[in-house]
This record gives structure tokens, C-alpha cells and sequence, in this order.
């Protein structure tokens, strides 16, 4: 079985974040998206995983060398100009092989399970199985009962009992790259309508579980939020468990009493999260943040991933009796606050 994680976007609406960090390795609890996925793969017998790059191309490589993981081979697949959701496929085609694979972007979180996906692409005989939520911000797949897509929002034509949102998770068909062109960029929609226009087949499969397309700095911090307070089932081992959440290598300081959710960081650019006393600091350990004081019961928290190439992105907001995001900052591998 095998896989393409695209992994090649500039993450626009991340922005500036994505401006030091390509969205693949934004963090979930101080693990970057696209090692989630990998580690993933490999769990479900993937063996070979094809990974295109172009924005900060660099910092997506020296991962890849540095975190791969056992039993799964990955593949690079550079992009000099960025080749969009149809055009990168279609590049990687000689790694990818003969085979059906699966599809993913590295820039979702899903607990859903999605080897399904291809199991019924097999079943069906169809070019495309679309793993699909219902998301009213972005549904624009229209299905027919049968779980038939019948087209897409902003084409002429369709009309349908159900629309629902793909959720960046794919099975595919090699037989469907045959529709997009030959190089240069394309989006895997336009292989998808001229693959419905020529008679060929593609279903829609309601995915179960935790979705989310971390779009935005407010939903990547309320995501953490949430994997704090209430995590979804399938993601509870990214959660912290207690009131202190102690990286490796960190040792808490004589200043870390506090309230609430507490961190201390690993390394010279490894962090974690949690609020500052009031008046006090955050605990540095070896490395770890030091945040500023809060007044009146307030107080700051502060999420910080783990270093990546000398620099360190935290993310800040304030607290008062209960967790909620503010505004967001980024911290130099020093740990101060910017």
C-alpha cells in the first residue's frame, strides 16, 4: 500500500505563521502535522510514502531525513514551481506506482481510518473515493443517495439531495491521473470533473470520527484548547495528563508555583504550555519559556513546539479562571517573546 502526503502549500491563511513554517510541520502538541501522518501510515501497513515539497522545501526535507519513520520508505517529490492537489500526483506517478494509493493532506487532522477509503475504491471499480464531513463552511460536493458525486459548487448543473465538504483524505486510482494534464499545475478537481464527464465513477465516503483543517491561527489554537480540556477519541495520546506538563530534559523552577496548566520546555528551543502566576514567571527548566506575569488573576499562557532549525514559534494568549486564545506571537529560540 502506498501514499502521497501533499505537503508542498504555502498554508495561506495561517499566515504569518507559515511564513518561518511550512503548515505540514505545525505543531499538534509539539508534534509537527506531518510526522501525525506518517507515524500513522506506517501503522496501517503503508510502505512506501511519496511527500511533495516546494514552500520552505528545506525545512520539510531535513524532517523527513531526521523523523521518518521504521518500516515506512519516503519519497521526496520536489516541485521547482508548486504543481497544485492534481499537478504534484501526477509528478510523483513513477514513485507512486500501478497501484490505487491513498491520498492526504498533510495539513488535516482526522482520526478516521482511511485504508477504508481504498477498500472500497477497489469494491466499486471507481477512479476516486472522497473521504467527506460535513463541514457547512466549505460543503461543496454534491452526492446523490447512492453516495454517487455528482459534481462540484460553482459548476453548472449540479443539483443534489447532499452536499458535504472532502476532507483533504483520498483514495485514488491511478487511472484518474490520466485526466489531469501531463505537467505544469492542475488541481485534483479538474481530474475529478473531466473523469465524471468521460462516465467514469466517483463516490463520496462520510468519514467518522475528529476532522479539522487547522485553516486558520484561531483553529489550530482552539484545537489545543481542546486536546487539552476534552480530547476527541483517536487523539487523547496527544493530550497532557495532569496540571503539569514536564518536557524531557526540563526540571521545574523554585517560581513555577501557579495556577492551572503549567509547562517546562526541552532543550535549547523546546517549550511547552500553560499560564504564568501572577507577577511570577514561566519555569525555564533547560530551555524552557518564561512568560510574563498576569494582573488581577490573569495571567498568560504560552505554546511552544519544539525547536526546528534555530527557531521556535510560540503562540500566547491570556487566561482569567478558564483557558481561551488571544492573540498569537512568535518566540525566538531563546525563548523570549516577540
Amino acid at each position: 500500500m502506498r501514499a502521497m502526503i501533499l505537503a508542498a502549500g504555502y498554508g495561506t491563511r495561517l499566515r504569518p505563521l507559515t511564513d518561518r513554517r511550512p503548515k505540514c510541520l505545525m505543531p499538534v502538541m509539539n508534534r509537527p502535522l506531518l510526522g501525525l501522518w506518517l507515524g500513522r501510515l506506517a501503522a496501517w501497513g503503508v510502505d512506501r510514502a511519496v511527500v511533495n515539497t516546494h514552500h520552505l522545501a528545506d525545512q520539510v526535507q531535513a524532517y523527513l531525513r531526521d523523523h521518518g519513520p521504521r518500516g515506512l520508505e519516503v519519497a521526496i517529490s520536489h516541485e521547482p514551481e508548486i504543481l497544485g492537489t492534481g499537478g504534484g500526483p501526477v509528478a510523483a506517478r513513477g514513485l507512486l506506482g500501478p497501484e490505487p494509493f491513498l491520498l492526504v493532506n498533510a495539513d488535516v487532522l482526522a482520526t478516521a481510518h482511511i485504508p477504508a477509503l481504498l477498500e472500497t475504491l477497489g469494491a466499486e471499480d471507481a477512479v476516486a473515493v472522497l473521504g467527506l464531513v460535513d463541514e457547512p463552511r466549505f460543503n461543496t460536493v454534491a452526492l446523490d443517495q447512492a453516495g454517487r458525486v455528482l459534481g462540484f459548487k460553482g459548476q453548472e448543473g449540479p443539483t443534489a439531495p447532499r452536499w458535504l465538504t472532502y476532507s483533504g483524505l483520498a483514495a485514488l486510482s491511478p487511472r484518474l491521473l490520466d485526466y489531469l494534464p501531463a505537467s505544469g499545475h492542475s488541481t485534483l478537481v479538474q481530474g475529478l470533473v473531466a473523469a465524471l464527464a468521460a462516465g467514469e465513477t466517483v463516490l463520496g465516503q462520510p468519514l467518522e470520527g475528529f476532522w479539522d483543517d487547522l485553516g486558520t491561527p484561531e483553529r489550530l489554537i482552539m484545537l489545543h484548547r481542546r486536546l487539552a480540556q476534552d480530547p476527541p477519541a483517536g487523539l487523547r495520546g496527544l493530550s497532557p495528563e495532569g496540571p503539569l506538563l514536564l518536557g524531557p530534559g526540563g526540571a521545574p523552577g523554585k517560581r513555577g508555583q501557579g495556577q492551572g496548566l503549567r509547562g517546562v520546555g526541552r532543550g535549547r528551543g523546546g517549550g511547552a504550555w500553560g499560564p504564568a502566576k501572577r507577577g511570577g514567571a514561566f519555569p525555564r527548566g533547560q530551555g524552557g519559556r518564561r512568560g510574563d506575569g498576569g494582573t488581577g488573576g490573569a495571567g498568560r499562557w504560552f505554546l511552544c513546539p519544539e525547536e526546528h532549525q534555530g527557531r521556535s514559534l510560540c503562540l500566547s494568549g491570556t487566561w482569567r479562571g478558564s483557558w481561551r486564545p488571544g492573540p498569537w506571537r512568535h518566540g525566538p529560540a531563546d525563548g523570549r517573546t516577540n
